[in-house]
Formats: structure tokens, C-alpha cells, sequence
């Protein structure tokens, strides 16, 4: 864990300013504090009955008063408080981003396909834990758009698109939460094929086939077992992976959804604050046969 400080600049410094001070703090100390914030907030919480008990049972109303004060003077310490701590726990998502050029360079190579890795909101803050936690989901998140859905140089110029295919990751806040995106320029996502294949799998019954709307079966890509591939390698086809995911999410207190709409290209942004612990994933997948678009999202909360 580090401490980031910039001090003020110094008269003997030309620039006004100085260099960057870092200070390394052991992250077992940082989570020492957390506890003792709630403990404080525990102790704080007491006053409010003291104060109740010094008008009721000693009939002072300044007693109770003076005490009252006391305690919106704490609580608003408190809360300060509270708030420096979870600020030394954020760190930027482009410590999760920044496994992801090797990853894609090293895949695209080995699928023959030519994709270009563009990365948004790198400096968008999250809690230490959900940067952590991300790894592995957006991992498999990626590894299902450079494999599912993006298609080989020469698929994609002849449904006239450019040969180059795009792979975003962006994050963006959104209120208390954070959006992390994975979209990509590729196919789409299919729901026919998707309840089909599900179905030769033993995954839903003949009646779901007929009755699942387009939304319930793009979903059904996170059932444990669920793979599209017609061959198994070591990148899909096994029927693991999504459902991973959505079991890591869910782990944190997370929630996971995939939407798909052919014919229609989404670009989706949520404005706000950034996160202290709670994000948001998504995974979508958007392909066309121009000048029509279809994409496909995954939201994960938490």
C-alpha cells in the first residue's frame, strides 16, 4: 500500500512545487485503522443515549444539550475520518488494466487475428479489494471477446468491416459504484444459437427453447457447463469460464446480467463519483453487417 503526498513547493524552488512523496504502509496497518474507525463510530453512537438519559433520568436539557454538540462535533470527525482511511485503500484501475496489452498481443497472435486494445477511465479509483478481485473475471472476459467474439481479418472485411478489431476496456463511476466495460467490435452475440447449443447440452428443456426471450437466453452463457465452441482447447470449450465470473461476483455480493439487442450498437457511460467498494463489470460484444450494430452487456454490481 502506498501513501501518495504532494507538498506545497518550497521559496527555493523555482517550479513551485517538488517532487512526489511516497511512503510504503504495511496494508495489515491500513486495515488496523478501518477497525478502529469502527470502533470509534460504536463509542460515538452511545452519546446519542446518554443524552437521552441525562434529560429523562436527571432532567438537564443543557446537560443533554452540551452532549448532543459533542456528538455532532465527533461524528462529523468520524466521518472525515472514515473517508481518509477508504481514500489510502483506492488505488486507479490501470493496476487491474495493466496486465491486459501482453495478454491480448499474446492471444491474437496465437487466434490469427489482428485486435487493437484501447483503455478508458485508467485513473477511475477503487477499493484496493475490488482492484484485486478484478483480475481473474475480466481475465476470462477478455479471453471470451478475443475468442467468441471477434472475428479473423478476413471474416471482418468481407462483412465489410475493418480488418483491425477494436477491444475496449473503460471504467467510469457511477454514483458509489464503478462500470468496468469490456466491449469489443466483433459478431454479437447470437440468442438463437445460444439457446440451441444449450439445449444439445441438456441445459434447458425443449419447452424453454421455444418460450425463452432473447434476454434469458443470452444469460444462459453463465450456466456452469455452457459453451458455444464446437472444439475444446485450453481457451473455451470446456465450459468454464463465465460462470466463473458470475460465482467470483457473486462471492463479493455481486450481481451479474448480459444484454443483447442485434441490430442496435450501445455505447453505454454512467456519470458520477468514484467507488470506494462497490463495481461494476461489463462485457459487451457488438458486431455489424454495416450500417447496422449488434451488441451484447454484462453488468456485474457489487
Amino acid at each position: 500500500m502506498c501513501i501518495r503526498d504532494r507538498p506545497a513547493g518550497r521559496a527555493d524552488d523555482p517550479g513551485g512545487q517538488v517532487g512526489t512523496r511516497v511512503l510504503k504502509v504495511d496494508q495489515e496497518k491500513v486495515d488496523r485503522l478501518m477497525e478502529l474507525v469502527g470502533e470509534l463510530n460504536v463509542a460515538k453512537n452511545g452519546l446519542t443515549f446518554l443524552a437521552a438519559a441525562a434529560e429523562e433520568e436527571f432532567g438537564s436539557r443543557a446537560l443533554s444539550r452540551r452532549i448532543k454538540d459533542q456528538y455532532a462535533g465527533m461524528h462529523r470527525i468520524a466521518e472525515e475520518l472514515q473517508a481518509a482511511v477508504m481514500d489510502v485503500r483506492m488505488l486507479p484501475l490501470s493496476v487491474a488494466f495493466g496486465r491486459f496489452p501482453r495478454l491480448v498481443r499474446d492471444l491474437s497472435r496465437r487466434l490469427g487475428k489482428t485486435i487493437e486494445l484501447v483503455t478508458e477511465g485508467d485513473d477511475t479509483m477503487a477499493d484496493k479489494d475490488v482492484i484485486e478481485a478484478l483480475g481473474d473475471p475480466l481475465v476470462h472476459l477478455v479471453r471470451n471477446s478475443l475468442d467468441h467474439g471477434i472475428e479473423t481479418s478476413d471474416e471482418r472485411m468481407a462483412a465489410g468491416k475493418p480488418g483491425t478489431a477494436r477491444l475496449t476496456l473503460a471504467a467510469v463511476a457511477d454514483g458509489d459504484a464503478v462500470l468496468v466495460e469490456v466491449s469489443d467490435d466483433g459478431r454479437g452475440v447470437d440468442p438463437v444459437r445460444v439457446k440451441r447449443k444449450a439445449y444439445e447440452k441438456g441445459l434447458i428443456s425443449e419447452e424453454e427453447l421455444e418460450s425463452l426471450t432473447d434476454s434469458e437466453a443470452v444469460d444462459l452463457v453463465f450456466r456452469p457447463g455452457f459453451s458455444t465452441a464446437d472444439q475444446i482447447s485450453d481457451l473455451s470449450g470446456r465450459g468454464v469460464g463465465m460462470d466463473a465470473v458470475r460465482a467470483s461476483v457473486e462471492k463479493l455480493g455481486g450481481t451479474v446480467t448480459m444484454r443483447s439487442e442485434l441490430g442496435v450498437y450501445k455505447r453505454q457511460a454512467s456519470p458520477g463519483s468514484a467507488s470506494a467498494s462497490r463495481s461494476t463489470w461489463c462485457r459487451r460484444r457488438s458486431g455489424c453487417r454495416p450500417p447496422r450494430w449488434a451488441g451484447s452487456c454484462t453488468r456485474t454490481w457489487w
